[in-house]
């Protein structure tokens, strides 16, 4: 095939029009992109304030503290539930009741058991653009 002054492309009108619309398209994409460019260059750099980093640290440090009083929680319940073991095992092999030692570790459980962790929950506002707002 030569492609000369004579050469003819048959396109239909519908394929124009798709052409165009994709062009404008395209370009109307880069204009919205400078202009979001120019505007973030105008904004101030997002630095973490010194309250921002405090809250943040608080935050950590009571999430910190909860995992803690629930794994001290979890730990004296096993030690709660094996010392019943050993009592009832006892009980099974001398018939006796152990000097209500069984009564007192039931007691222990269920205090153990009726204390509920506190949860934090923190619900930060989100601009259009993602950011925080102030």
């Amino acid at each position: 095939m030569k492609i000369s002054e004579n050469t003819e492309f048959k396109i239909d009108i519908k394929t124009v029009i798709a052409i165009i619309m994709f062009t404008t398209t395209i370009v109307g994409m880069y204009y919205a992109l400078q202009e979001d460019i120019a505007e973030a260059k105008e904004l101030p750099p997002v630095e973490v304030g010194r309250l921002e980093y405090e809250l943040k640290e608080k935050w950590n440090h009571e999430n910190i503290e909860d995992i803690l009083e629930r794994v001290n929680m979890l730990e004296q319940i096993d030690d709660v539930i094996f010392e019943e073991i050993d009592v009832l095992s006892s009980l099974v092999k001398d018939g006796t009741e152990n000097d209500g030692k069984l009564q007192e570790l039931q007691k222990r459980l269920e205090e153990l058991q009726r204390r509920k962790p506190t949860v934090i929950v923190k619900e930060v506002e989100v601009g259009k653009k993602g950011r925080k707002l102030l």
